[in-house]
């Protein structure tokens, strides 16, 4: 048995795992998700060194399933293989208690405590939060002028320019002609990004999905609407 109720040590090879005793749990049981890492639950029959020694039996197939996870980009973050346009993500181990992120192009900065691991979901929620902050300067950067460059080349017209953090859809128009563009199209390639654009600006000219709408779509872009329009089908908003 051991004081507290939750407990976190730190593996050399396997990583960060977290105990808790559960008084109602019947059995000692191993969770690994990639949001939240390696989760032990532990029966209030059951001492710890005795539920330690059972985990540190099952450390292959532990470090198998953090291998697995580790694999899928799209479910953990991992340290210089996530780029955005103009920016490398790191995590740095410090001698800090906290969590920080400094994002300073070209670098997105992750500062997490030595007894923590990667995997650790709070190390994981603030890297995706700086690889939003770099999506926001770059999305500041570089969409203005290019929304300004394609107006002007095909004579729209229109009022303000919002950056924001949607994920449901890459862009909008509103009835004034604002137009809305989400940080998330930094993850497009240059022609699906000018797509977007140009489909925002044909909207302010019809406020809706129409033939006459995607007639002139379809002018602007060599004949690709429905092409590029289906292309961006295949990228999803957010991190």
């Amino acid at each position: 048995m051991f004081g507290k109720a939750n407990k976190t040590v730190n593996y050399p090879g396997i990583g960060e795992i977290s105990y808790k005793r559960n008084l109602r749990a019947r059995r000692l049981s191993i969770s690994i998700k990639s949001s939240s890492g390696v989760r032990v639950t532990i029966p209030s029959t059951l001492s710890f060194k005795s539920a330690e020694s059972f985990v540190l039996s099952k450390s292959k197939w532990i470090i198998e399933k953090i291998g697995y996870f580790n694999s899928k980009e799209t479910t953990l973050i991992q340290s210089g293989v996530f780029n955005t346009r103009n920016h490398t993500l790191h995590f740095i181990p410090s001698s800090t208690d906290k969590i920080t992120v400094r994002v300073k192009t070209p670098y997105v900065n992750v500062f997490y405590p030595f007894n923590m691991a990667v995997i650790n979901e709070h190390v994981q929620i603030a890297a995706k939060k700086g690889i939003e902050q770099a999506y926001r300067v770059e999305a500041k950067e570089i969409l203005p002028e290019r929304v300004n460059l394609l107006a002007k080349k095909f004579g729209y017209k229109y009022s303000k320019i919002g950056i924001k953090k949607a994920s449901t859809r890459w862009g909008s128009c509103s009835a004034k002609n604002n137009i809305n563009l989400s940080i998330f199209l930094m993850k497009l390639p240059d022609v699906l990004i000018d797509y977007i654009i140009l489909h925002e600006l044909c909207h302010t000219v019809h406020k809706n999905h129409g033939p006459k709408f995607w007639s002139e779509l379809d002018s602007i872009t060599n004949g690709n609407a429905k092409m590029l329009s289906k292309e961006v089908r295949k990228y999803k908003a957010g991190v």
